[in-house]
């Protein structure tokens, strides 16, 4: 007996053994397209970003740089912007792709306690204005007496 390694002459390849794998490659193009559209939001998203930068904006570059965009200027590369790191006398200037810039720097001040410990920041919120609720007044009702008056009439009688 000849061990046949698709099975398809001996056990009738059909439909209904070929249905599993029919369903792995539709899920699997449906992933692939769910990730092309989502991919190119967030680039669309991202170079939203880019444009929008402007001097004095704080940022981080993909290799961990933290600076101050000094400038920004076209070159036949597309933009360059000009960072500042450093203060006071450990001042440095790095030009950069603004490809290569990450996002805003918003890093905060880290509070550390006698032990090393960290602290986080408590964030004052405003204290919620209280809404008086509003209660309807009834509607007064203007039931205005109808006069209802009969006239009588008589007959003589004859």
């Amino acid at each position: 007996m000849k061990l046949n390694l698709l099975l398809a002459e001996e056990a009738g390849f059909t439909f209904a053994t070929a249905w599993p794998l029919l369903l792995l490659v539709v899920l699997f193009v449906g992933l692939m397209i769910f990730n092309t559209f989502s991919n190119k939001k967030r680039q669309a998203e991202y170079e939203k970003k880019l444009e929008e930068l402007k001097v004095g904006d704080k940022v981080v570059t993909n290799a961990g740089i933290y600076g101050e965009i000094v400038s920004i200027r076209h070159t036949n590369f597309g933009k360059v912007a000009l960072l500042k790191s450093g203060e006071g006398a450990k001042t440095s200037y790095i030009s950069v792709n603004l490809s290569v810039i990450l996002g805003i720097d918003e890093k905060k001040d880290v509070i550390v306690d006698s032990e090393g410990n960290v602290i986080e920041p408590v964030e004052e919120k405003e204290a919620p204005v209280e809404e008086k609720p509003v209660i309807a007044e009834p509607e007064k009702k203007t039931t205005a007496k109808k006069s209802t008056t009969t006239k009588k009439t008589t007959k003589k009688a004859e």
